[in-house]
């Protein structure tokens, strides 16, 4: 058996717990389910394999009582984060121990005449797979038509004869090496107990299937909405006899059909989305050589850089831990780049004709990371001592975190608040806007800001800043780097909501203290901080609900840092000589050109 990989945690069954096949004589079967959140279901389809000489569970770190379940049925269950069917099958293979393997759904049950079948049909030699026939149910009903039936699954098969092709992120197939057979027993497949069950699983294989049309190189033309969808509905109703089912197979064919044009759909959005191709390029990333690496974006601010090097070279060297540490200057005019060279010839330098933007030097750190954890750091942040062990520990133990934050500090050693929930309509309008500035801390704001959670206690949360961003070199493969289009400012907010989409969560972690001069960098010039803010800001929320809704925010959010303006423009005919009162003007005059026009009066400056 294959080491266990970080992203996975395994249990076997508790003491006491039913072995399927520890009287009777070996099948050389083991029987593997995918699970997650299938309480309902899973003690059925557990109680249908007694018959297997042992029964492997990989359950996407479900969270109501499937795993207890699947221990008290004797399984031996691995838990892993679902990136595709295919990925999770192929890992499942790596904790098969007998010749052969049969995949079962937990929504599927195998009949003792089926049981029997394949205990009889392993004993050819001759035969590398078998395809089982399954009898699909959809709220009780078998649709034998509509190419639901005869629906044959290759489920079975020699372990070293077999694996899934990688590719095929949904509808996943297998790749045998030998001759295969067909067994006629039927598989009940309770297929979907609600319509809702059938919409949702859709919806996901629409997504899934896009990514694959996207790796495929296949791009959207304006009559694949037409042509595709009509082709399914075709073959679904027509050639396959949809309509012998009545209604519910004029449902299902509509049904499919209309799934077809989503999926084209996505792949359209796949198409405009920069991070699509960001996506891409993390895909190819090579397996870790070492166990951390730290990416560090630098624009003029060399000594600070130097400590955030620094600490960061003691505290590795001192846990004995194997890492490196690369460097993206953003042509800093500050020496910061002859400086590394000199001072730290170990760390790998990337320089930058040109300030191309946190995000986008950030990705170039993390493609050339080698390893398995990829710390991002800001320049003008340093680790405090046992960083690197605390992460490395605590990652180890909970698999199901794709990205961690750390406790991050002030200089005086006072916390620095860095935990976030997901922007709502009510926050947008509040969060360092005229209205914040008015009313103060409103409910929406104190959950917004995580008001509620306890400093020294680790928690998941929707996102953290970026100061400092810890990731698993897995989710970088599964998720992608930052969003190009964010030069400066909601980049970390992005990529967190993408790692939760992708099924991991995002972590507060305490146990591990960075220090940070919060914008050091940025209030190099205040005008460009405050654009660059609220540039990014109304990007994300264009991304997130629409450009609509976007351009309705930013009129209303215009207007009332007009009304702003014009009031702290006031307050400067009394205390003329008040120059942080007159620069405050400035910028809040600049921001509101920028939300009402689009233009600014300034360009993109680099912070």
């Amino acid at each position: 058996m294959s080491a266990q990989p970080r992203n996975s945690r395994e249990s076997s069954p508790r003491h006491g717990a039913r072995n399927p096949s520890s009287s009777e004589v070996p099948t050389g079967i083991t029987a593997v389910v995918l699970t997650r959140n299938v309480e309902a279901e899973i003690d059925a389809c557990l109680t249908a394999l007694v018959w297997a000489d042992s029964i492997v569970v990989v359950d996407d770190f479900s969270n109501d009582d499937t795993r207890a379940i699947c221990e008290r049925n004797g399984a031996r269950v691995v838990e892993r984060r679902l990136e595709s069917f295919a990925a999770q099958r192929n890992f499942a293979l790596t904790h098969v121990g007998t010749p052969w393997v049969l995949f079962i759904d937990s929504d599927e049950h195998v009949s003792p005449a089926l049981a029997a079948e394949i205990q009889e049909a392993v004993h050819d030699e001759a035969v590398a797979g078998y395809w089982i026939p399954r009898k699909n149910l959809f709220g009780g009903r078998w649709v034998q038509h509509a190419g639901w039936s005869p629906d044959y699954q290759l489920r079975l098969f020699r372990v070293a004869k077999g694996r899934y092709d990688p590719s095929r992120f949904a509808h996943e197939t297998v790749l045998l090496d030998g001759p295969d057979k067909h067994l006629t027993e039927l598989l009940i497949h309770y297929n979907y107990a609600s319509v809702r069950q059938f919409l949702a699983k859709q919806r996901r294989y629409a997504q899934l299937e896009a990514r694959r049309l996207w790796l495929d190189g296949q791009r959207v033309r304006w009559r694949n909405y037409v042509l595709q969808p009509l082709r399914a509905f075709k073959r679904r109703f027509f050639t396959w006899r949809g309509y012998a089912e009545g209604w519910l197979g004029l449902a299902l064919s509509a049904a499919m059909a209309y799934y077809e044009w989503r999926a084209y759909r996505h792949l359209a959005a796949l198409e405009r989305d920069p991070t699509t191709r960001v996506w891409q390029e993390f895909r190819t990333l090579p397996a870790a050589t070492c166990d951390v690496s730290v990416v560090i974006v630098s624009y003029n601010v060399a000594d600070l850089l130097a400590a955030a090097i620094g600490s960061v070279l003691e505290d590795l060297e001192r846990a004995g831990i194997d890492g490196e540490v690369i460097v993206v200057d953003n042509a800093s005019a500050d020496g910061s780049a002859a400086a590394v060279r000199e001072r730290f010839p170990s760390v790998r330098l990337i320089t930058n004709a040109a300030n191309v933007g946190f995000g986008r030097a950030a990705n170039q750190g993390m493609l050339a990371a080698k390893g398995e954890i990829v710390v991002v750091l800001n320049p003008d942040a340093s680790v405090h001592p046992g960083f690197f062990a605390a992460i490395k520990d605590y990652l180890a133990q909970e698999p199901h975190i794709g990205l961690l934050g750390p406790h991050i500090v002030h200089a005086d050693g006072t916390t620095q608040p860095s935990c976030r929930r997901s922007y709502t309509l009510a926050t947008v309008f509040l969060e360092s806007t005229p209205l914040q500035w008015w009313f103060g801390e409103t409910p929406d704001l104190r959950r917004f800001y995580c008001r509620d959670l306890d400093p020294t206690e680790a928690a998941r949360v929707d996102w953290v800043e970026g100061a400092c961003l810890i990731a698993r070199r897995e989710v970088l493969k599964a998720v992608g780097g930052f969003d190009p289009r964010f030069f400066i400012y909601f980049e970390e907010t992005d990529w967190c909501r993408r790692i939760r989409d992708a099924g991991w969560d995002v972590a507060y972690f305490p146990g591990a203290q960075a220090l940070h001069h919060r914008s050091r960098s940025a209030d190099q010039d205040l005008i460009a901080r405050a654009l660059n803010f609220h540039r990014s800001r109304h990007a994300f929320m264009a991304k997130e609900r629409g450009r609509l809704v976007a351009l309705l925010l930013r009129v209303v959010i215009g207007l009332l840092f007009g009304l702003y303006a014009a009031q702290q423009a006031a307050k400067t005919l009394v205390k003329r000589q008040n120059q942080e009162l007159r620069q405050n003007v400035a910028m809040l005059a600049h921001v509101t050109l920028w939300y009402l026009t689009g233009f600014s009066g300034r360009g993109r400056h680099p912070v």
